[in-house]
């Protein structure tokens, strides 16, 4: 379980409640991921979502061409939210190269999350941002 004052200060959820943020907070569970832990493989099933809290993950989204399109967020950052919302296979594998202090919700507990209003409108927005970047990136490839 997540505590909600590390959730507080994190841009996904700066416009819940009080109560929004504790219901978040037991729907996430902290994790100290080791430097180059990998968090989900493109292609693969969409089975999680993360938050990071510190640090960074790198978002590598490997083109039809063989090359990649590699993306590093830092805190504040979230992934896994277009498969999971869409029902696709992840875009991106995503790894931590130096490690990170991430928030991860299963598919199940991600379904209650987006029940929040404030998280679910931007997990929308985001998702559709990521794949209108992923459709450019393998149309310039």
């Amino acid at each position: 379980m997540s505590e909600p004052d590390d959730l507080r200060d994190l841009t996904l959820f700066t416009d819940c409640t009080d109560v929004q943020l504790q219901v978040a907070g037991k729907l996430l569970t902290p994790i100290d991921a080791s430097p180059g832990r990998v968090l989900m493989v493109q292609g693969g099933t969409a089975q999680q979502f993360v938050v990071v809290e510190t640090g960074e993950v790198e978002v590598v989204h490997h083109q039809p061409d063989g090359a990649d399109h590699v993306v590093t967020l830092g805190a504040n950052s979230w992934v896994g939210e277009v498969g999971l919302l869409d029902h696709v296979p992840c875009t991106a594998t995503v790894r931590t190269p130096a490690g990170a202090r991430v928030h991860v919700a299963g598919a199940a507990e991600f379904r209650q999350l987006i029940e929040l209003e404030p998280v679910a409108r931007q997990l929308r927005f985001s998702a559709n941002q990521r794949l209108a970047e992923n459709q450019l990136a393998d149309a310039s490839a």
